[in-house]
């Protein structure tokens, strides 16, 4: 789904950093037992169908809440590894590991704007990292659901990796953005032009990045 770029879509467009979607949510809402209920029936098909069967039938999380009373739900993975219930299975610690982490995970950027969310995971030097992206992926599609629609009317979504031109596997693998093509853009809308603070800053990352690349490939034919 393209976004369609006007004055109206660009005025109206809301922006998000380190969006922690999961943990604001519950916190907010009016009955915590009930959201994570229902968390677990949205999320068990997703989870399972990754792990390929490996994640068979998890505790329901009403059976556990009893023992997970006043644990946030980020924490709820470590306490389970660490209690010594007999009747927590692999496939119980698997599901809550991954079902705590959308409380840890915190995207880079979260961009809606025309009816679309776009979730963005930035990366200069480092790689991309694949679990990253699809725990990135869980919670967009989460959040494109009924369950968030009182925050996001279960606007669709988009994954994207906003990187360098060293990151080569990742622009061949779905939505990529290079940060050059951003400095570019940067330079020709905002105020000032060239002069602009952000402009600047961002025509400096670009050459930062040119530059490391020269000094591995240097390094990498010395060896």
């Amino acid at each position: 789904m393209p976004i369609e770029i006007n004055v109206k879509t660009v005025s109206a467009a809301e922006v998000y950093t380190e969006v922690a979607a999961f943990r604001d949510f519950y916190h907010y809402h009016h009955n915590h037992q009930e959201f994570l209920v229902a968390l677990y029936d949205e999320f068990l098909p997703i989870i399972r169908e990754q792990y390929g069967g490996k994640i068979a039938k998890p505790r329901p999380i009403r059976d556990l809440l009893p023992q997970l009373q006043g644990k946030n739900p980020k924490d709820f993975s470590r306490y389970l590894a660490d209690t010594k219930d007999d009747k927590l299975s692999e496939d119980d610690k698997l599901f809550y590991r991954e079902f705590s982490a959308l409380f840890n995970a915190k995207p880079d950027f979260l961009l809606i704007c025309d009816g679309l969310m776009v979730w963005l995971e930035v990366k200069f030097w480092v790689p991309f990292d694949g679990k990253q992206l699809q725990r990135t992926q869980n919670i967009a599609d989460l959040c494109s659901s009924e369950l968030f629609a009182p925050v996001f009317a279960k606007h669709p979504n988009r994954v994207v990796k906003v990187g360098t031109e060293r990151h080569i596997k990742a622009k061949r693998d779905g939505d990529f953005i290079d940060w050059a093509d951003v400095a570019k853009i940067a330079e020709e809308l905002l105020p000032h032009g060239s002069d602009n603070y952000t402009a600047q800053a961002l025509k400096v990352l670009v050459e930062m990045d040119i530059k490391k690349a020269k000094a591995t490939a240097s390094q990498s034919e010395a060896d």
